[in-house]
């Protein structure tokens, strides 16, 4: 049996259609139609979120093999899902001009600056 066909299989047991299924997975109705149909297969995140939904392990949509524990999962406590939407605003500065100074000297100058406090730094370093 294909993973399309357990998914095929473990939707209709839980009365879920395939737009119902794609909208609890946020992928489209045609995405569910491939992975029935064996077209494509569900990455891991979807794969995860497929074995949630349809109640089962993730182990048996991938491979058809039920998993063996030696000792049965037990539930503490069941919590019930609540979708929320939370917005969340970010304030980021604006710039709404940007300006470009001029050197108010000419480059060649500063680099003359610059090398004649070099030459008195070696000065001063040998005379030290």
């Amino acid at each position: 049996m294909s993973i399309g066909e357990r998914i095929t299989i473990l939707r209709k047991e839980r009365n879920i259609s395939q737009l119902q299924l794609a909208k609890l997975l946020e992928v489209s109705r045609q995405a569910v139609s491939k992975w029935e149909n064996d077209q494509s297969s569900p990455d891991t995140i979807k794969l995860i979120k497929l074995a949630e939904v349809l109640d089962t392990e993730v182990e048996y949509l991938a491979t058809g093999q039920k998993p063996v524990y030696e000792n049965p999962p037990i539930v503490v406590n069941v919590v019930e899902k609540v979708d929320k939407v939370v917005e969340k605003i970010v304030e980021k500065p604006v710039i709404k001009k940007v300006y470009r100074t001029k050197y108010q000297r000419n480059p060649i100058e500063f680099a003359a600056v610059g090398f004649t406090g070099l030459l008195l730094g070696f000065l001063v370093g040998i005379l030290i």
